[in-house]
């Protein structure tokens, strides 16, 4: 099992909210809308960095030094600004179809595709010492680099090409020639060694190896009558096990597994903050976080609810595999538990201890095997994985050895049988005291 003692120092020092970060971002472009957005991965805390362009295609984004690039078709610029706002810089002016664009901040560059001159371009960060790098190309669009091998991707909708060539534009290789027609956005995953692209022509959201075989199809979109389907923007959470594109047909950013199962829609039209998006950028700064399988940047009861119903569903979504066996299941629960928070079933609060207070809050709720089915979780004392607060859930407690015994540093002594005894006649006086006292009010 995974050695987790530097992650649960932290969380201890931070308390029963255990809140580590912000949590991982998007960062989306939208054409129509003319901005650049930011929202946590679940589509909530949407806010606006950067607005009033004239047709905001590529994004890309300096996380170290909080900075936001975009190519701009309307002024045929690339511009940046600071995502804290202020004043916008032209950095590179005068070209013809700037679309794709991406980052190599140690290397102080960026790179973009040019669609009308056929030509994949760097630069400076500031926009100085433009160079050609492949030229005579069909109409490349979005590019991604892959820095440790000195590469870059990019796709091509004039050849339907997708093409690579080493940072310095030689070495040019074609990778997909067949099956495409208007490929758009490319990202990589180098821990599986696939790329993968969308295809507003054929509707697909497709994969490969990173030399262009094995080739797959993950996901066809399916528009309602009258409208078409568009996906665009790519972009990879190979971590939790995650893709995100954004479709400006269906004006929706949406999510799936690796492998094309479990689409969900993001965001939508209806939710006032898409028009036409067009690229997608994750910050998953935060995404090593295994206790936060729910992804909103916080481990707390809610990640282990989510957990005990992605058992009880039969799900195998990768982000709930803890223990990286292939298998979603009770185990899982006991990973995040015992090696990911450090501490004790029965620890209802989450405070890194199992004691008086931790059980005084889930009789409080109410919910101890009452008639009502699912409504308990693990604050309010579900603790075998069941969506309910019975005995059962006290036994699983008072089993794992943790009442009072303070936080695990690094083992806690296991109370002896008769201890254990005492205090499970301790908790049913408990139990029947306070069912005497709502029978008296």
């Amino acid at each position: 099992m995974k050695t987790v003692l530097p992650l649960f120092g932290l969380l201890f020092a931070l308390g029963a909210t255990n809140e580590l970060s912000a949590g991982p971002k998007m960062y989306w472009s939208d054409r129509v809308a003319n901005t650049i957005r930011r929202a946590d991965v679940d589509g909530t805390q949407v806010e606006i960095l950067a607005e009033g362009m004239r047709q905001a295609r590529g994004v890309a984004v300096d996380f170290e030094n909080e900075v936001l690039y975009w190519a701009d078709n309307g002024t045929d610029r690339i511009q940046r600004q600071a995502m804290s706002g202020g004043p916008v810089e032209d950095l590179v002016s005068d070209l013809s179809f700037p679309a794709g664009i991406d980052l190599d901040v140690p290397g102080g560059k960026m790179y973009w595709a040019d669609a009308n001159t056929g030509m994949i371009q760097r630069a400076n960060l500031n926009g100085t010492m433009v160079e050609d790098l492949a030229t005579g190309l069909g109409s490349p669009y979005f590019v991604r680099l892959d820095l440790a091998n000195d590469h870059i991707y990019w796709t091509d909708y004039g050849t339907d090409k997708i093409q690579r060539a080493d940072l310095d534009g030689k070495n040019l290789v074609d990778l997909v020639t067949t099956g495409l027609e208007l490929p758009r956005v490319i990202d990589l995953d180098f821990t599986n060694g696939k790329m993968y692209w969308t295809d507003r022509g054929t509707d697909k959201v497709q994969r490969a190896d990173l030399d262009g075989g094995n080739i797959e199809t993950l996901h066809v979109a399916q528009p309602p009558p009258r409208t078409d389907a568009a996906p665009h923007g790519i972009a990879l959470d190979v971590e939790r096990g995650y893709m995100y594109w954004v479709d400006n047909g269906l004006v929706t950013i949406q999510r799936a597994t690796l492998d094309g199962d479990n689409v969900t829609n993001i965001l939508t039209f209806d939710s006032g903050h898409l028009k036409k998006p067009w690229e997608i950028v994750l910050d998953l700064g935060s995404s090593m976080l295994a206790c936060d399988v729910n992804g909103d940047g916080i481990c707390d009861a809610g990640d282990i609810d989510a957990l005990t119903r992605a058992i009880l569903d039969g799900s195998q979504e990768p982000a709930f595999d803890l223990d990286q066996n292939g298998s979603v299941n009770r185990e899982d629960r006991r990973v995040w538990v015992k090696e990911l928070m450090g501490t004790y079933f029965g620890d209802a609060n989450l405070d890194l201890e199992f004691n008086s207070a931790d059980l005084v809050a889930i009789f409080d709720v109410g919910v101890y095997e009452d008639d009502r089915i699912g409504n308990a979780g693990w604050a309010e004392g579900d603790w075998d994985g069941d969506l309910e607060f019975t005995t059962s859930d006290l036994v699983v407690a008072f089993a794992d050895g943790g009442y009072e015994q303070g936080p695990i540093i690094p083992a806690a002594a296991t109370p002896e049988p008769a201890s254990m005894t005492a205090m499970m006649i301790g908790l049913i006086l408990l139990v029947a005291v306070r069912r005497r006292c709502v029978r008296r009010f």
